[in-house]
């Protein structure tokens, strides 16, 4: 057999396991279809009612949901045209076709830093089949993956060194969710190392309010649209929502008093970031840029108040990317995503595997590890290559 065949015979068995995966991680996702959570029960599926009884689009005129319009556009898109599927696969499709999305970033990226070779394969098949993956979207019915896929972009377009596109994805990201702020860490640090532009951050405004513009135009007041987020802010008064952060070991009777000061902390903790960074004169690599991705969507939500259980999403798909950049260190998504499946359990389940306050536990020592790393890396103790 000569060499062609033997590379065209390679070829189709590449093509014959992507395949295979694929229907798998497919097959997966069909069999958690019908698990209703209680926030399907308590938000979606009210919101789903809705749309369908106020002619589809035209429900969008009124202020029914407490999710930006990007969301409710796609509920509209399945409640009309596919009112014969169940509702709740329904919306459970509407996050699903993003963890391919998803995975295909992060493939990409992978494939940054390993041109030839199974890697990214791998990486594309991690994200697939990642517990917190599966279960957010198809048996949770939740959105994270969406905005989440948004930030993969982002960094993708980042790392190859392509502006506009980036800041348009983060601006969909942020027109999504707030929490696409969790990458904003490291627009900042590559803002202060001069690798963007500052007119760049233009974009994101500009995207968010052509993300709402459908909505104004049916007839939703142009203030309610504008204020979504500080809505949503003030929608729990709870210092964490199960969420496995630096709250957990604090009562919420100090609500008043902690919420102010956990915000302008976690802005000290982004401040302290910036700075080992500035002082450093290491220039930016692919992988520097990866590692600060993963500590900027890992400490925002650990030390900001009112987090949820759901919050460490990014965290979870980016600490994946990173241990594919520094394999040493492949113990991170390990800690990070077991972490998370656990705070699911407690929620989807009512089952505590592992008490709150030492899962927080677990991701502050996860934190100490990479900021470790990243002052090693940044100042000549260690290769950025990990």
């Amino acid at each position: 057999m000569n060499g062609l065949s033997l590379s065209r015979l390679k070829q189709y068995e590449d093509h014959a396991i992507l395949a295979l995966g694929v229907l798998l991680a497919l097959l997966l996702r069909f069999s958690l279809r019908n698990f209703e959570s209680g926030d399907f029960r308590s938000f979606t599926s009210p919101w789903y009612d809705f749309i369908q009884n106020n002619s589809g689009f035209g429900a969008l005129k009124y202020d029914f949901a407490n999710y930006t319009p990007f969301y409710l556009y796609l509920i509209a898109l399945m409640a009309i045209p596919f009112s014969s599927i169940p509702k709740v696969f329904a919306i459970k499709l509407i996050s699903i076709p993003f963890d391919f999305i998803c995975a295909f970033f992060v493939h990409r990226i992978v494939r940054l830093k390993y041109p030839s070779g199974p890697a990214p394969l791998f990486a594309f098949f991690a994200i697939l089949f990642a517990p917190t993956v599966v279960l957010n979207s198809s048996l949770w019915g939740q959105v994270d993956i969406i905005y989440t896929t948004g930030l993969l972009a982002c960094l993708y377009f980042l790392l190859t060194r392509r502006e506009t596109s980036a800041f348009v994805a983060f601006g969909l990201a942020f027109a999504f969710k707030l929490q696409a702020v969790f990458l904003a860490p490291l627009l900042l640090t590559l803002l202060i190392k001069r690798a963007i532009s500052l007119r760049r951050f233009l974009i994101i405004p500009g995207v968010y309010i052509a993300a709402i513009l459908p909505a104004w135009l049916l007839g939703r007041p142009l203030p309610d649209l504008l204020t979504i987020y500080f809505k949503q802010a003030d929608f729990y008064n709870d210092l964490t929502k199960n969420a496995p952060n630096i709250y957990q070991w604090f009562s919420n009777k100090y609500y008043d008093i902690l919420y102010p000061a956990g915000v302008i902390g976690t802005a000290a903790v982004v401040f302290l970031l910036l700075l080992i960074v500035h002082k450093s004169r290491l220039l930016l690599t692919n992988e520097l840029t990866i590692e600060l991705a993963a500590i900027s969507v890992l400490i925002m939500p650990y030390f900001l108040p009112k987090m949820h259980d759901r919050y460490f999403f990014a965290a979870d798909v980016l600490s994946i990317v990173f241990a594919f950049y520094f394999p040493r260190y492949f113990f991170i998504p390990l800690v990070v995503g077991t972490t998370s499946l656990f705070t699911y359990f407690l929620f989807l389940f009512k089952i505590e595997v592992v008490p709150l306050p030492l899962l927080a536990v677990a991701l502050l020592a996860a934190i100490a590890i990479l900021f470790r790393h990243l002052f090693s890396t940044l100042y000549g103790n260690e290769r950025t290559t990990g």
